[in-house]
């Protein structure tokens, strides 16, 4: 596939491919550098970098929390300390208002959310509100399923998808087919019921249903509203398709996430914006609960995926206009520790992850590997300019021991290690299993699976597992009669109209 692109690519300009793209509706979008993105029109429409004008920083691109909370807006109200400084005033404190919350149950028991959920982002935010004890309801439909149901190993088996399943765990369906304007309506009837209601469809999708914010808030005027498209909402990109591979490639991510002399950009199979974007998003719903909490007021939140994925990233949108020295890829290294990389070591395709942080770490570690101390290598300065020798050193000296060996004798002096596991080695990892990393479910269709839990704990309060992904159109109509009120015969009637399909 890689060989049939480059061919029918390579003699067009970047520009010229991007605007065929778009104008054929595909999702297309530039890989960018951490620059080219501070440069987009679409960021700079969307005004998402601030010039905070803090000392050292100036006017160079800070990259703010990604989401847009329309009543109480994100602010930067001061840099951060400098070495040494004193920050005794810290914050203002803040007087306790309304009463205190109760610890004997989940902290969001008893709220109610309304997903138009698909992929990763969304979904992953509602399985998190369902463990904070919310009732989560997703609608879904036949007539435009969501993809990730479509991923399984078994043609039309889409509700057993491990993707899908893991992703919505927590959530009851109800299939609503929204062409039809009584799905609309039933759907509009539910918003009206819920405390948030969260959606990730393509820009402009719910408008046209009827069922973006200011229609919901005319039938709930206190609702918590958010919406998180890859590229956000307006500007040129404002409708376009986007998946999570696309939002790392535009925002810069898939650039550096890459080895300095590679051939190509790599990126990576795990979608990384989608997944740091459903807990930031997470944060923000919390925030505009609080905010209710204290005025009674609801709230819109907007946010672009992509920018999610920058937020996390945000000293290398600043390295070039600091430093002048403009972002590159590289690999496993960094410019605070040397050796910091990850080793070949004995069996195949085993590696462990060693990271010597401090010149103190770097004598215990020559000490170790019985190295004779050269002054040249002392500080790290000397060391990174040797960084490829030291690197064949530890590698020639690691790839003849257990990654695990490795590391508990690194650790036993103090010093970062840990082996590369896979999924295999984290099923069966004592630490994880005495933590409780992982939980068996019962999948209606598949029987026991394990997932990946919670991992927070909470002193005051306690979390749900959330359930086993629900089969398509399970609870449709359990959620109808229960909570809008109609009559099972009713229902009945919907789904054989297709208005439930």
């Amino acid at each position: 596939m890689r060989f049939v692109g480059r061919e029918a690519l390579v003699r067009r300009s970047r520009e010229e491919v991007l605007a065929k793209g778009h104008s054929l509706g595909l999702p297309i979008v530039p890989v960018n550098t951490p620059e080219e993105f501070v440069s987009e029109e679409q960021t700079r429409l969307r005004g998402y970098f601030r010039s905070t004008g803090f000392p050292q920083l100036g006017k160079a691109p800070f990259a703010p929390f990604p989401c847009q909370l329309s009543r109480t807006p994100v602010t930067l109200r001061r840099p951060a300390p400098a070495p040494g400084e004193s920050d005794d005033p810290g914050f203002a404190p803040r007087e306790p208002i309304g009463t205190a919350a109760r610890n004997d149950g989940p902290p969001l028991a008893g709220l109610r959310v309304v997903s138009f959920g698909v992929g990763a982002a969304v979904p992953g935010l509602c399985r998190t509100f369902s463990e904070l004890g919310c009732e989560v309801i997703k609608i879904e439909s036949r007539a435009s399923l969501d993809f990730l149901r479509r991923l399984s190993l078994e043609p039309e088996a889409m509700n057993r998808s491990w993707p899908f399943n893991d992703e919505n765990r927590g959530h009851k369906s109800v299939c609503l087919n929204l062409r039809k304007a009584r799905a609309r309506e039933l759907a509009l009837d539910l918003c009206a019921r819920a405390d948030i209601v969260v959606e990730n469809h393509q820009g402009g999708a719910l408008d046209r249903f009827g069922l973006d914010y200011e229609s919901i808030r005319r039938v709930r005027s206190d609702v918590v509203y958010l919406s998180s498209q890859g590229f956000g909402k307006g500007g040129p990109l404002g409708e376009a398709p986007s998946f999570g591979p696309l939002n790392a490639a535009f925002s810069g991510v898939a650039f550096l996430w890459n080895h300095p002399d590679a051939p190509y950009p790599a990126g990576s199979a795990l979608e990384h914006p989608d997944h740091i974007a459903s807990q930031l998003a997470a944060l923000a719903a919390l925030a505009a609960l609080e905010h209710r909490r204290r005025t009674g007021e609801g709230q819109r939140i907007e946010m672009s995926q992509s920018e999610a994925a920058a937020f996390l990233l945000g000293e290398f949108y600043l390295e070039a206009p600091l430093t002048g020295r403009r972002t590159a890829p590289r690999g496993n290294s960094a410019e605070f520790a040397c050796p910091h990389g990850v080793y070949p070591a004995a069996g195949q395709d085993r590696w462990v992850a060693i990271a010597v942080v401090g010149d103190d770490a770097w004598k215990r570690f020559q000490k170790l590997l019985g190295w004779r101390s050269d002054p040249a290598l002392a500080k790290l300065p000397g060391r990174i300019a040797a960084r490829a020798s030291i690197d064949r050193r530890i590698a020639a000296w690691s790839r003849r021991r257990n990654a695990a060996k490795i590391a508990e004798v690194l650790q036993a002096v103090g010093i970062s290690a840990m082996p590369v596991e896979t999924a295999e080695d984290q099923r069966d990892d004592p630490h994880l299993a005495e933590r409780g990393a992982f939980v068996t479910l019962e999948d209606p269709e598949i029987g026991p699976v394990r997932h990946v839990a919670n991992p927070i704990r909470l002193a005051r309060a306690r979390l749900e597992t959330a359930a086993p992904a629900p089969c398509l159109g399970a609870d449709t109509e359990a959620v109808l009669t229960g909570v809008l009120g109609l009559k099972r015969s009713a229902v009945r009637r919907l789904i054989a109209t297709g208005v439930c399909a």
